[in-house]
């Protein structure tokens, strides 16, 4: 005979989404030491970029004007790199209230957007020439400027 589980789970587990959400938290290796994490307050300084969380871009990625600061996409609009599992918070202005990145491997870059009764998502496939591949999320434009390995540097423009 089973148990029920106790009611305050959903709370809880809505709470942890919630933070982690805030948080901007990135799905990396659990041995890695996340973006900041353990480092002395000189390191960290609010002027310098935070590091990638998978890790420095491989050689073939360019460096992105925003790093890998995802609050800075906020209101669609910067240029970051990214991995599987980022994810962060945007203003609503336009219906999304959160950004996802499903999958960033060789096939490109896959991205999800929720807000208010809406999912969106997409796929965009590896640049490949002089334009890259662009998808438009309920009214901005999500453009992959370069994938190595699994990192991607991506914008977001209104």
């Amino acid at each position: 005979m089973t148990s029920p589980l106790p009611r305050p789970l959903p709370a809880l587990t809505a709470a942890l989404a919630a933070t982690a959400l805030l948080a901007g938290c990135s799905a990396g290796p659990p041995d890695q030491d996340p973006a900041g994490a353990g480092a002395s307050p000189s390191e960290g300084d609010a002027g310098s970029p935070a590091a990638p969380s998978a890790g420095p871009a491989g050689p073939d990625l360019p460096e992105a004007a925003d790093g890998t600061d995802l609050e800075a996409c906020a209101d669609a609009e910067c240029e970051v790199l990214v991995e599987a599992g980022d994810e962060f918070a945007m203003d609503g202005t336009h219906g999304v209230d959160r950004f996802v990145v499903d999958a960033v491997d060789g096939e490109g870059l896959g991205m999800s957007g929720f807000g208010p009764g809406i999912e969106l998502s997409g796929h965009l496939p590896p640049p490949d020439g002089d334009q890259p591949p662009t998808f438009v999320m309920n009214g901005f434009t999500i453009t992959l400027v370069a994938v190595d390995g699994s990192t991607a540097l991506m914008t977001l423009s209104p």
